[in-house]
């Protein structure tokens, strides 16, 4: 039901999308077979779920009755209670085949990128484990705003078969309504989602592309070290598949020399890949 509502933007088939990571993380994914969806909860912008729920409350803020306003605010706060026990997890990728904000979030500018043909990748996930959605990380907040304005005032009003206003006046009026249960039940389950997708747009240089899995039977979870801490995560992909649909790995900046190269040229024909691209980095750094 709640994907139904999603408006996002998906990677064309023969889209590029890069995958920045370090050196060992490299090598896990071209050996394992797999790549490792990170507890959303645990991303590098800790506060994407107070920026989605800001940019709810604004939308929110431009009705003309006090009281309404309070009603759906009441659900914002609900809605954050319930976001920080999700299970969501994500695997992250840029549009970006060579950027130096990437670079030097993953690895202070050393490790790799890992080039995938989209279509082929989501085909090969899928044949394994279940896609809950996935799609490009919006950063424009009005377009934002926008998107929620249509959910909220237009779309599961319409799927509800009642108005907005009369939504709401009718909760007002009445102390209790079906549809506005209705509304606010599908409201919470959506945003929920948007707050993986809207980012600040300070975070643009990313151009960032996710897929995202739920992980409800929790049996599944794994655990790595990650900055002196444990980070939860879960696998997708396993050894007995096939080779990851790579098209090329990237030597980071400070990488920047041909033994680097040589070395992920000849692991990649170690692992069974066949005329392996593996570019360095077009960035110049001063050290």
């Amino acid at each position: 039901m709640t994907k139904r509502y999603m408006a996002l933007e998906t990677a064309a088939e023969d889209c590029r999308l890069y995958h920045y990571t370090q050196c060992s993380s490299m090598k896990g994914i071209v050996a394992g077979k797999c790549m490792y969806a990170t507890d959303s909860s645990f991303l590098n912008d800790v506060n994407e779920i107070e920026y989605m729920l800001s940019v709810a409350d604004n939308v929110i803020g431009y009705m003309l009755k006090p009281e309404w306003c309070q009603l759906l605010r009441e659900q914002i706060h609900t809605t954050m209670q319930e976001m920080r026990k999700a299970d969501y997890y994500i695997i992250s990728f840029s549009t970006d085949p060579d950027s130096i904000t990437l670079w030097s979030e993953f690895g202070n500018q050393t490790g790799y990128n890992i080039g995938f043909n989209a279509g082929e990748l989501i085909k090969r996930i899928e044949k394994e484990r279940e896609i809950f959605c996935h799609g490009y990380v919006i950063y424009d907040k009005e377009a934002q705003e926008e998107l929620i304005k249509s959910l909220l005032f237009k779309r599961i009003p319409a799927k509800v078969g009642m108005d907005f206003d009369k939504i709401m006046d009718t909760r007002i009026r009445e102390g209790q309504c079906k549809e506005f249960d209705d509304l606010c039940k599908r409201f919470r389950s959506i945003i929920s989602i948007y707050a993986l997708f809207f980012k600040q747009q300070e975070f643009e240089a990313e151009k960032e592309y996710r897929i995202v899995f739920r992980n409800c039977k929790k049996e599944e979870l794994m655990f790595r070290e990650r900055d002196g801490f444990l980070m939860p995560f879960i696998r997708v992909g396993h050894i007995n598949q096939e080779p990851m649909p790579i098209t090329s790995i990237t030597v980071a900046p400070k990488n920047h020399v041909d033994l680097a190269r040589k070395g992920a040229e000849q692991y990649l024909l170690h692992m069974g890949y066949k005329n392996p691209t593996v570019y360095l980095s077009k960035l110049k750094l001063r050290y």
